[in-house]
């Protein structure tokens, strides 16, 4: 299957050329242009290990020491970290708002996860040799393989399996990506939400990707305040991203971790980005929206599960979608 990316760079160029695409966000797939572009969209939900670390120290281990080593994956086009805020009751908040629509949140959610990366490749092959060492640090030799380069950090940082292992547990997803809205990025931290959902009990992927693409996204597209919004569908094949990234006797191909990732996969389908300056931006423009009705309508036919994740997005390497620089890109 090949999955078409919009060729946008996540970044606001200046604000005369956002707005002028902000009012063509209508067309499918969110393509504002007629240059398109593949690239191979990674999520990687991980929990913390809980006998060493709280939810903030794993925020501080992860995003400033692992980062600094991942960052250096070969060929990573982006690669952001998304650390949910904990806040378990902003889906009741959200809902007694009476502007956000919240279905079935499943129990204990954010108990699954403190955080998930979100990486872009070119295609499958530079995922998969995305650990290849390569020269990056200069030396009285020049330019040369870090030898201090490491994730050995990786069993004290996330779940790990067992004492006897380095492996850790971990749901790694390929998601097919949609730029609805490039993502305007103000000097200053941004409220973005996560919105989950599960398509309707009978509707096909398909049909679900269409809708989206047609109807749905186009209306929250012209939320007042929104500052980037991105669609992600996972890919049904829950191999997608960890064949040929992990080796056959990972934790992830055992009957444990096959059953762990395919009830973690069941609670969804895919989940919107949604980027505003604030908390209060966001139900503020549903709760105005002169189409709020329909919306309303639209996330009664198409879900059978809505519900929304606070993160705090940490940007290592600006997602770059188009065609690769021919030097070393971070």
């Amino acid at each position: 299957m090949r999955f078409v990316i919009v060729n946008l760079l996540d970044t606001s160029k200046n604000l005369g050329h956002f707005e002028i695409h902000r009012k063509q966000n209508h067309k499918i797939g969110g393509e504002m242009n007629d240059s398109t572009a593949s690239q191979f969209k990674v999520w990687a939900f991980l929990r913390r290990n809980t006998a060493l670390l709280s939810h903030d120290e794993y925020r501080a281990g992860h995003v400033g020491f692992h980062c600094g080593n991942t960052r250096r994956l070969k060929g990573i086009r982006g690669y952001t970290v998304n650390i949910h805020d904990e806040r378990a009751d902003l889906g009741r908040a959200l809902a007694a708002t009476g502007a956000v629509t919240v279905e079935n949140e499943p129990q204990g959610f954010l108990d699954l996860w403190d955080g998930f990366p979100a990486v872009h490749f070119d295609d499958r092959q530079r995922w998969t040799q995305a650990g290849t060492p390569e020269p990056t640090r200069a030396t009285e030799d020049g330019l040369v393989e870090d030898p201090d380069w490491t994730l050995s950090d990786g069993p004290f940082l996330f779940d790990r399996v067992a004492p006897t292992t380095t492996q850790f547990r971990s749901y790694h997803t390929r998601v097919e990506e949609h730029v609805i809205q490039p993502v305007l990025r103000a000097e200053a931290r941004p409220y973005k939400l996560v919105q989950f959902f599960r398509g309707a009990e009978g509707l096909a992927l398909d049909a679900l990707r269409e809708q989206l693409l047609t109807e749905y996204t186009p209306l929250c597209s012209t939320f007042s305040g929104l500052n980037g919004l991105v669609l992600n569908l996972r890919d049904p094949d829950i191999d997608a991203a960890v064949q040929g990234y992990y080796p056959e006797d990972h934790w992830c191909f055992t009957a444990e971790g096959r059953a762990f990732r395919e009830a973690f996969f069941g609670l969804w389908d895919g989940a919107l980005e949604l980027w505003f300056d604030h908390a209060d931006a966001f139900v503020a423009a549903r709760a105005a929206h002169p189409m709020l009705p329909t919306l309303n309508e639209l996330e009664r036919g198409l879900f059978s599960a809505l519900w929304y994740v606070a993160v705090d997005e940490n940007v290592i390497v600006m997602p770059n979608r188009q065609p690769a620089p021919d030097f070393y890109y971070r």
